[in-house]
């Protein structure tokens, strides 16, 4: 049997590629170009040396325009019109397991493998995703996008582990990135300065404005709509408070902010909803952002359109991000976050 393995350069994708070879595949990994950089010329280099090292064949796919198109350009133009989007999780639908697929075709292989730590389960034509066994590093959030029929295709051997024992394995194999520490940022940004990144490459101008409450009174200045997200309590300069960001102007060049009782929200309206199996509808529980808890809610359908009612509420919904359903460790869907819906009454 052969399976494509995409490979980073990190320990968890280079552990991956050696458990799958341990389990008797002829592994072929594939590092993916998105962007020009030190950082990526350095993964790239770190990729082809475990190659190397376990013996497998590996190749590098140019995937620059289509990353430049679907992940980076929608990041800046997001950010453009005032909503806050998720990069990964783009990048998993559009990018990596889309071409991780066609890598799979080309080399005739019978599966896929990543490092991302999520479980799977397959029985006859379903394919069920759960969290990954260590919850602080459960990717399930990032892949609700991914085309159920690639993931049928699909191997995850790390979802079962802890991070420790991933670096325990990558040490065992004599990987010489076991020891290699993590990155938090996204992967195109340098030190995770997006701001910088998006006034670098956008046409448009971010220039100083109001920031002004809820009934519209000027409470202060800002140095551009750019440098602010929906909930943000932090780098506000003001007096006070605490006040958080519940509203991006970018029309009238403004910052709206509230305390926390205007920015509690108990429904959410979505676009672009996506369900791993069948369409559920009814109580479950949703994650509104990767590293948050997940919440009670009902998923409702009204002429068509999806919403989501919370059981209690949620701070610092913003449009553009993503709302991802769970029946348990169970992934159901997801959707893209359309606006949210702020309850008054909240204490």
């Amino acid at each position: 049997m052969k399976c494509v393995v995409g490979m980073s350069g990190g320990v968890d994708s280079s552990t991956t590629a050696a458990l799958m070879k341990e389990k008797g595949y002829e592994v072929v990994g594939c590092t993916f170009k998105m962007f020009e950089s030190t950082k990526s010329r350095a993964a790239i280099d770190n990729a082809r040396r475990v190659a190397d090292y376990l013996q497998i064949d590996h190749e590098v796919l140019d995937c620059i325009a289509e990353f430049k198109k679907f992940v980076m350009d929608y990041f800046i133009e997001s950010y453009e019109v005032g909503i806050t989007p998720n990069p990964c999780v783009m990048c998993n639908k559009f990018i990596k397991f889309k071409y991780l697929d066609d890598f799979r075709i080309k080399y005739n292989a019978d599966a896929l493998a990543t490092g991302h730590y999520v479980q799977l389960r397959k029985s006859g034509g379903r394919v069920e995703l759960f969290q990954a066994a260590e919850r602080k590093k459960d990717q399930s959030y990032f892949l609700y996008g991914v085309d159920r029929e690639i993931l049928k295709l699909a191997e995850f051997p790390l979802g079962g582990h802890s991070k420790i024992r991933t670096r325990e394995l990558a040490r065992r194999f004599g990987i010489h990135v076991a020891e290699q520490p993590e990155s938090q940022d996204i992967c195109f940004l340098a030190e995770g300065d997006y701001a910088s990144f998006i006034k670098h490459y956008s046409a448009r101008s971010f220039v100083v404005g109001d920031i002004v409450d809820i009934h519209g009174n000027i409470v202060g200045k800002h140095p551009g709509t750019i440098n602010y997200t929906i909930g943000q309590r932090k780098g506000l300069g003001l007096s006070g408070g605490p006040f958080f960001v519940c509203g991006i102007d970018v029309d009238r060049n403004r910052v709206i902010i509230s305390d926390k009782n205007g920015v509690g929200v108990d429904k959410i309206l979505l676009e672009d909803v996506k369900f791993l199996n069948e369409e559920y509808l009814g109580n479950c529980e949703v994650k509104i952002r990767s590293i948050s808890p997940k919440n009670p809610a009902k998923i409702v359908k009204n002429d068509g359109e999806y919403s989501v009612e919370l059981e209690s509420p949620e701070y610092g919904v913003a449009s553009g991000q993503h709302c991802v359903f769970y029946a348990g460790e169970m992934l159901l869907g997801g959707g893209l976050i359309k606006a949210a819906i702020i309850k008054d009454s909240f204490a």
